[in-house]
């Protein structure tokens, strides 16, 4: 028992209906226009409205987006070692657990690769240096709310090559193309989960109280990496930046979880959930 390939539509869908609502929603466009341009290097105006998931110091993304990938390995490992498929003892177990395991390397190293350290900057700050982005010293306009910045780095601004050194040094990444990092992690999260849980369960799970609150918590995992997906779309990014996102996601889950139901020897290494 597999999801079918078209249930990845569900991203693009998303995408798109967020995208499509921050353009016509006139509070939507005041609001996200204020959240990317008005905040940097300043305080949110006191006088302009915004919606609370269109800050970025929202809890939402501070606590769980922000710690995303721990959050996806808290409910793997909650799969792993909660339900039948990988507790019971057959002489399947030990296979599907080192399979199981050979996916999650697999998509840990793609989303280290691509939002962490790719043998020096990540792919995602590579892309945006590439494109012209660079780190610029963000000073205080004279009206206090917006942000202008230093054409003349005294600082070395210029020489910050990854959006987490340029926000820590009190800078803001400005001018290149921003692949979604958050598209690109909460749709490898949503669609990771998905595909182990109902593989898991599809393998012949009895109903237990351990099955129940370990599906409902892998399921509230889910469920608020998509919410927050939406809220991006809403909230952040170019169409094209979120599309860049979801296409690497994309990518790596097609690789992981569709490919090896027609490439037996990808098979043999990846395995697929529950089989």
């Amino acid at each position: 028992m597999q999801p079918p390939a078209t249930a990845l539509l569900i991203y693009p869908v998303t995408l798109v209906v967020g995208s499509l609502f921050s353009v016509l929603s006139p509070t939507a466009q005041g609001s996200r226009d204020h959240a990317l341009y008005g905040t940097a290097g300043g305080p949110l105006t006191p006088a302009t409205p915004v919606n609370y998931f269109a800050r970025k110091d929202n809890v939402f993304n501070l606590y769980f987006v922000k710690v995303g990938w721990l959050w996806t390995t808290l409910a793997f490992a909650v799969v792993l070692l909660s339900l039948d498929a990988y507790r019971t003892p057959s002489s399947q177990r030990l296979r599907r657990m080192g399979q199981a395991t050979a996916r999650y390397a697999l998509a840990t190293l793609v989303w280290y690769l691509t939002t962490q350290w790719c043998f020096g900057p990540a792919i995602i700050d590579r892309s945006f240096v590439v494109t012209g982005g660079r780190c610029e010293h963000m000073v205080p306009s004279v009206g206090g709310s917006g942000s202008n910045h230093d054409d003349d780095d005294p600082f070395g601004f210029h020489s910050l090559f990854t959006a987490a050194a340029c926000k820590s040094a009190g800078g803001a990444w400005r001018g290149g193309h921003d692949v979604s990092g958050h598209v690109f992690m909460l749709v490898l999260t949503t669609s990771m989960l998905g595909f182990e849980t109902v593989g898991a369960l599809g393998a012949g799970d009895e109903e237990s109280g351990r099955r129940k609150w370990s599906v409902r918590f892998v399921s509230v995992v889910a469920a608020l990496s998509w919410w927050m997906l939406l809220m991006t779309a809403i909230w952040f990014h170019t169409w094209f930046e979120k599309f860049n996102g979801l296409l690497i996601a994309l990518g790596t889950v097609y690789t992981i979880y569709i490919l090896p139901r027609r490439v037996i020897p990808w098979r043999n290494v990846v395995g697929i959930p529950g089989l």
